[in-house]
């Protein structure tokens, strides 16, 4: 237990430290903008190089797959990923039926990762409610997702009573998304992915009926609309050394990130899908969901390119955002390692069942 005398002592290291990594921080800031610093603030030469986002994407470079690893993690896991398409080629994929059984499962671990704190068991009630009902009348195949982000979901409260409004909300905007998504890439095999709008929709509907959509009626700075980019620099709490991005930068730079990710031919679409993750979240372009949509972008790719997206099985929270963290910093070993050897399984698991003589979709 901690001593009475300890106590200011502990305080006033633990301001020091906060006062340490403040000043960390503006040094920082300092360094990656200074580009800036011969430019008068408002000029039309600082006006147009800040929209730009030249001089935070110069300094990151998050699209550099040499820089990031992501070209040495191709030939490590040259073997894994040979193993991989050998199998999907074998087992035919994607398969409709596959894919379908697993999006209550990869819904759930999305939310759950933002502390969602409904279990499995509820999303597999919640989206069996929704495909016999909200998801069965619609044709998700024609639905833009303009029009998706625009329907009137049913209110499923009356399922789960006890839990909390924010979060059944949440579940139920996610399973929605992600059989839209599933839906869209299935018609859209071989393709780059989800485009800006597209993208931009899905973040307005992940966080419909939620706590996150008061975020962007609250706080300071111009009032943003449900998908529209966020119009306020940020910090990490968890990581104030982690420069994001200023708003006025974003839009420069997530059009840049699509057509980064339609013309990166070399990577595997694997290590593709890795490395677009973490860039996406390293722009955090929203100001609520950055973390789900990212999963959602991430679950298109790999089913256009005919890959499972399958849940990361025994990962916790503070597991999965610091595989994040260590992949925005260079060594994205883990986070590839995690994803191939998941693919891996998933792929043996479902051809077992087929070779069985079973339904290749069945869960257990």
């Amino acid at each position: 237990m901690l001593s009475i005398g300890k106590a200011p002592r502990l305080a006033h290291c633990l301001t020091r430290s906060l006062g340490t990594l403040a000043v960390q921080r503006v040094a920082l800031l300092q360094h990656v903008y200074a580009p800036f610093a011969g430019l008068e603030k408002g000029s039309p030469e600082y006006e147009q190089l800040a929209a730009s986002g030249r001089v935070w994407e110069d300094y990151f470079q998050p699209g550099d797959s040499k820089r990031y690893q992501y070209d040495s993690m191709q030939k490590i896991f040259e073997p894994i990923l040979k193993e991989i398409d050998d199998l999907k080629h074998s087992m035919g994929l994607p398969e409709r039926s596959i894919i379908e059984s697993l999006v209550a499962e990869y819904a759930h671990q999305s939310v759950w990762i933002e502390d969602n704190m409904l279990h499995l068991g509820d999303s597999m009630i919640i989206n069996d409610y929704l495909v016999s009902t909200f998801l069965g009348q619609s044709d998700l195949g024609s639905m833009s997702a303009r029009e998706l982000s625009k329907a009137a979901l049913p209110n499923l409260q009356f399922m789960l009573p006890n839990a909390d409004p924010s979060q059944h909300a949440e579940l139920r905007n996610h399973i929605v998304a992600c059989h839209w998504v599933a839906k869209k890439a299935m018609q859209s095999l071989s393709t780059p992915g989800l485009d800006e709008s597209e993208v931009k929709y899905l973040s307005s509907l992940i966080v419909k009926d939620t706590d996150s959509k008061a975020v962007y009626s609250a706080g300071w700075g111009k009032r943003v609309k449900l998908g529209d980019y966020r119009q306020t620099p940020i910090a990490a709490k968890s990581n104030p050394l982690r420069i994001f991005p200023y708003h006025v930068e974003v839009p420069a730079l997530m059009k840049r990130f699509f057509e980064w990710r339609n013309t990166k031919k070399h990577l595997h679409p694997l290590i593709l899908a890795c490395q677009a993750t973490a860039y996406f979240l390293f722009v955090h372009p929203f100001l609520a969901g950055n973390g789900r949509v990212s999963r959602l972008v991430f679950q298109d790719a790999l089913i256009r390119q005919g890959y499972i997206p399958v849940s990361l099985r025994g990962v916790v929270r503070d597991g999965y955002l610091g595989m994040i963290r260590d992949a925005q910093d260079g060594d994205p070993s883990e986070f590839v390692a995690k994803i191939l050897s998941t693919q891996l399984d998933a792929m043996h698991t479902f051809r077992a069942r087929k070779s069985e003589g079973g339904d290749m979709a069945t869960t257990t």
